[in-house]
C-alpha cells in the first residue's frame, strides 16, 4: 500500500509538472492500493475553511467554495484510512519518542506504520527521523 502524504496531494490536486510525476508513477503500480489518512482531509478542509473565513468580496466567496466544493470531488475518487485505536496507540508511541516532531506528522507515520505503507512523502527531514518508517518522495526526478 501506498500514502500520498498531504503534499503529494496537494501537487496532485495542482496539475503541475511534480504532481503529474506523481501521477504517472502511481499509474504504473498495478495491483498496489493508493489511498490517504483521515488526516491528510482534516489538514486540507481546515486550510479550505481558513481561506472561506478569510474571503472578504462575493468573488473571493464564491471562488472558495468552488475550491472546497473539489476537495469533495476529489476526496470521492481515492481511499482514506482512519485514525484507529491501533493507529492512535502507535501515534502515542510515536509521541514519546519524536515529542519535537509535528502531531499531523506523527499521525500520519502512525498510521502508515500500522498499515504497513509506504509513505510518499517531500517531508523527509521529519518523516525521516521516524526509522521503521517506509518514506520516498516521488515529486523529484
Amino acid at each position: 500500500m501506498y500514502i500520498l502524504d498531504t503534499d503529494h496531494l496537494s501537487l496532485i490536486q495542482r496539475n503541475g509538472q511534480e504532481g503529474r510525476r506523481i501521477l504517472s508513477r502511481l499509474e504504473i503500480l498495478e495491483k498496489e492500493e493508493v489511498a490517504v489518512t483521515i488526516i491528510t482531509y482534516e489538514e486540507q478542509i481546515r486550510g479550505r475553511l481558513s481561506v472561506i473565513s478569510r474571503a472578504k468580496s462575493l468573488d473571493e466567496q464564491l471562488l472558495a467554495y468552488q475550491w472546497l466544493q473539489q476537495l469533495l470531488d476529489n476526496y470521492r475518487s481515492i481511499a482514506i484510512i482512519p485514525f484507529n485505536r491501533t493507529a492512535g496507540l502507535e501515534y502515542q508511541r510515536l509521541r514519546k519518542i519524536y515529542p519535537r516532531l509535528g502531531s499531523m506528522d506523527l499521525k500520519i507515520a502512525a498510521i502508515s506504520l500500522v498499515s504497513n505503507a509506504m509513505l510518499l512523502t517531500r517531508n523527509t527531514s521529519d518523516f525521516g527521523q521516524i526509522k521503521e518508517l517506509s518514506i520516498e518522495d516521488w515529486s523529484k526526478v
